[in-house]
C-alpha cells in the first residue's frame, strides 16, 4: 500500500481522472460512500443523530455523499456547511443538491457558536470540513468548530485525514481534530502514521475510492503489509538442513556489556539461522560462553574489547560465515572503531551494521559507499543523528525523506529505528512499519533486532528483504507479547514470540 505526500495524492487524483477516465463525481461518490461502509462495524448509525460539518473544498463534497449513505442506513442526519459556497466545484454543488432533494438539512454557518447546539447532542460527528489542502495554521471560527468538536461526546470519524492535521508530517497546524477513525481516501497519507498524527488519526481505515491499482505503481513509499512478508519470506522444504539456512557470525560484546551479544544471537536462532556464533572479546567470552547451548561463542585476544590487532583474526573467522552483524555491545574505544573499519571495509557479503559499530563508521570516516558487502545499517534517531549531524529534532520532521535520501547517497539498505520504523533502500524506495507498539521502548530490542534481520539474510533473502521482513517480524513478535504484558516484557521475551509471529505471517498461504 503506497503512502503519499500531498502532491503525490494529488497526482493520484488526476491520474485517474485523466489517464483512467474516472470522472470526479466518481471518485467522490466512492469516498463518501466508504466513511460509512467502512465504518459500520465499529459505528451504529441506525438512528444515530448525525451531523456532518462540511467545507466548501471537495472534502465538504465527501461529507454530502457520506450524509446521504448515512441516512440510508437510519442516521437522523444534519449538515453543517462553514465557507463560502461560491468555492465549492461542480461536483460538491451536485451532491449538495441531492440532499437538498433528500430533505437532509444543509445549515450554512459562519461562526462555530451557530452549530454548538448541534454539535453538542451529536451521537456521531463526521469531520469533512478541510482535507489535505490544509497548509497554513487553522485560525478564527474554524478553528473554534474543530474545539467543539473536540469537547463533544460523540464519535469522531474524519474524511481523509483529521481536519487541521499537516498531511505531510502529522504535525498540528493550530488545533487538530481528534479523530476516533479515519478513513484514508485512495491512499494512505504520510501524516496518518507519522507522530503525533497517528494519535489524531484514531483507528485507520482506508477505500481505494476505485483507482486502479495500476495508478500506484510509481510511488516509492509504502506501508509494510503482511502480505509484503509472506510474499518474500523463505519457505524451508522437508529435507532442508542447517547449513542451508545460514551461517551467521555475530561480532559483539565487550566486558561489561556481554548481554547485547546473547541477545543478537538469541535472535538470530529465533528468527531462524541455521548456525549462529557468537564472536567476542576475551575479556566478554567467560559471561556468554554456555550461555545459550544453541550459540557458538568463542573470542578474539584477552583484553575486555576488540582492537585493531585483532582484525586479521576476525576476517579469517568471517570467511566461513554467510552473513556479519557487528556492533552490539562493542564499546567505543578508539581501538575497537579500528577494528570496525577493517571488517566493514574488507566484508564482501552482507552484513548488519549496529549500536557501536554505527558510532565507528562516523569517527572512522568509513566511505560506506566504497565497501564491498551489502551493508544494512539499523540506526535509532540518536545514531541517525550521529552518523549525519542532523538533529533529532530535523530527523523526526523528515523521518521519512532523510532516511531515503541516506540510503540512496551511501549506496545502503538503512533501517531507521522509531515510531514508526522506516526501511529504506538505497534505489530510492522505502517501507514504513505498520508494527510494534510502545511496550518495546525498552533496552536491548535493537540488539534483538539486529539478529533478526541477519538470520533472515542468512537464510538467502537479499539485503532489502531481510531488513524490511526482520523489521516487520521484530514488531508483530512485540504486539504479540504485549496482548500479555503491554509494558515490561523483555527483549529476550520477545525473542521467543518472533517464530509465532512468522508463522502468523506464512498463514496467509493456507
Amino acid at each position: 500500500m503506497i503512502l503519499t505526500k500531498t502532491e503525490e495524492s494529488r497526482l493520484l487524483d488526476s491520474m485517474a481522472m485523466k489517464e483512467y477516465g474516472i470522472p470526479e463525481m466518481v471518485l467522490m461518490e466512492n469516498a463518501g460512500s466508504s466513511v460509512v461502509r467502512l465504518t459500520e462495524k465499529y459505528v451504529d448509525w441506525d438512528g444515530a443523530f448525525t451531523v456532518i460539518l462540511c467545507g466548501t473544498g471537495n472534502n465538504g463534497g465527501d461529507g454530502f455523499v457520506a450524509a446521504r449513505y448515512a441516512a440510508g442506513r437510519g442516521a437522523r442526519v444534519l449538515v453543517l456547511l462553514m465557507g463560502n459556497e461560491a468555492h465549492m466545484s461542480e461536483s460538491s454543488k451536485q451532491y449538495r443538491h441531492v440532499i437538498d432533494k433528500m430533505g437532509i438539512p444543509v445549515i450554512p454557518i459562519s461562526r462555530a457558536e451557530e452549530g454548538a447546539p448541534y454539535i453538542h447532542d451529536a451521537d456521531i460527528l463526521v469531520d469533512a470540513l478541510i482535507g489535505t489542502g490544509l497548509s497554513s495554521e487553522v485560525k478564527g471560527e474554524k478553528a473554534l468548530l474543530i474545539t467543539l468538536m473536540n469537547e463533544a461526546q460523540g464519535i469522531i470519524i474524519s474524511v481523509d485525514v483529521p481536519s487541521g492535521m499537516l498531511t505531510d508530517t502529522g504535525k498540528a497546524a493550530g488545533v487538530v481534530v481528534d479523530a476516533d477513525y479515519t478513513v484514508a481516501l485512495g491512499s494512505v497519507k504520510r501524516g496518518h502514521v507519522l507522530y503525533p498524527g497517528s494519535s489524531y488519526t484514531g483507528t485507520l481505515l482506508y477505500s481505494p475510492i476505485g483507482i486502479p491499482d495500476e495508478a500506484r505503481m510509481d510511488f516509492p513509499v509504502h506501508l509494510t503489509e503482511k502480505e509484503d512478508v509472506f510474499n518474500i519470506l523463505p519457505v524451508r522444504n522437508r529435507v532442508s538442513h542447517k547449513g542451508k539456512n545460514g551461517f551467521i557470525g555475530i561480532f559483539a560484546g565487550s566486558y561489561g556489556m556481554e548481554g547485547a551479544a546473547l541477545l543478537a544471537g538469541q535472535g538470530a536462532l529465533y528468527a531462524g539461522g541455521g548456525k549462529v556464533a557468537v564472536v567476542t572479546s576475551g575479556g566478554a567470552h567467560p559471561a556468554l560462553a554456555g550461555r545459550i547451548p544453541e550459540l557458538m561463542v568463542s573470542s578474539l585476544g584477552e583484553g575486555p574489547f576488540f582492537t585493531e590487532a585483532d582484525s586479521e583474526e576476525a576476517l579469517e573467522k568471517a570467511k566461513a560465515y554467510d552473513v556479519i552483524a557487528l556492533g552490539p555491545g562493542l564499546g567505543r574505544e578508539k581501538e575497537t572503531g579500528k577494528f570496525v573499519k577493517c571488517l566493514i571495509t574488507s566484508f564482501d557479503k552482507t552484513m548488519v551494521i549496529d549500536a557501536d559499530a554505527l558510532f565507528a563508521v562516523k569517527e572512522e570516516h568509513i566511505a560506506l559507499d566504497t565497501c564491498p558487502g551489502r551493508l544494512i545499517l539499523t540506526p535509532h534517531v540518536g545514531e541517525f543523528s550521529h552518523l549525519t549531524g542532523l538533529s533529532p529534532k530535523e530527523i523526526e520532521d523528515g523521518r521519512i525523506d532523510e532516511a531515503i535520501r541516506f540510503a540512496v547517497e551511501n549506496h545502503v539498505v538503512l533501517v531507521l529505528k522509531g515510531a514508526p520504523t522506516v526501511t529504506a533502500m538505497p534505489d530510492g524506495s522505502a517501507y514504513v512499519n505498520t508494527t510494534g507498539n510502545p511496550g518495546m521502548a525498552t533496552g536491548g530490542m535493537g540488539d534483538t533486532l539486529t539478529g533478526i534481520i541477519a538470520a533472515l539474510a542468512g537464510q538467502g533473502m537479499n539485503a532489502s528483504g531481510a531488513a524490511l521482513a526482520g523489521v516487520y517480524l521484530h514488531g508483530l513478535a512485540g504486539d504479540m507479547a504485549a496482548e500479555k504484558t503491554p509494558v515490561g516484557y523483555r527483549a529476550g521475551d520477545l525473542a521467543e514470540w518472533i517464530p509465532l509471529a512468522r508463522a502468523e505471517v506464512m498463514k496467509m498461504g493456507r
